[in-house]
């Protein structure tokens, strides 16, 4: 889990995005830290505020959390600890080749694929590929032809039903022979 330190006073330098990046690139938990949050106005405005200037900085993190700290005063250490906490077990949660495939077909059910003349596919079945980061394969008839919207939208139920909410994941769409 990576702890993106960024002093509320200076406000993000080009490091903390080179930083950021290669952490994200790299499947890690994420959460941006806040610190010297106690020299700034407490309001809820005022986090909320920097909490959408942070998500409009980094657009593909909208799950990552964002905390306040002092480090000075030690305040947030307890809400930091148990989210590490949490997004570790995130990053190392397994989920069964069978329960997956059981979300799958509720998605596919859902919101069926798009599908025209000119793009077609089916897609058959999906494992999780591995723990630390996080990592999915979708076998699917054409993968190539799967919209990248249609990909965004197994990811988020895949984060939003299956736990994995403040994490990134890698979802890999595979060819499968049909049958």
């Amino acid at each position: 889990v990576v702890f993106l330190m960024i002093d509320v006073n200076e406000g993000l330098a080009e490091q903390d995005k080179k930083i950021c990046s290669l952490a994200y690139e790299r499947g890690r938990g994420i959460i941006f830290v806040l610190n010297k949050w106690d020299l700034k106005d407490n309001s809820r405005k005022t986090y909320r505020d920097t909490v959408d200037y942070i998500h409009y900085m980094f657009g593909q993190m909208q799950w990552a959390p964002v905390l306040k700290l002092s480090a000075l005063n030690g305040d947030g250490i307890k809400e930091l600890m148990d989210t590490t906490l949490r997004l570790y077990r995130q990053l190392n949660q397994k989920i069964e080749t069978s329960a997956l495939n059981k979300a799958l077909q509720d998605w596919l059910f859902r919101y069926p694929p798009p599908a025209t003349k000119a793009i077609h596919f089916k897609i058959r079945y999906m494992t999780q590929t591995g723990v630390n980061p996080v990592s999915f394969r979708i076998f699917a008839t054409s993968p190539d032809n799967v919209p990248e919207s249609y990909v965004t939208y197994l990811k988020n139920r895949i984060r939003e039903d299956l736990g994995f909410d403040q994490i990134p994941i890698v979802l890999e769409m595979k060819a499968s022979r049909k049958k």
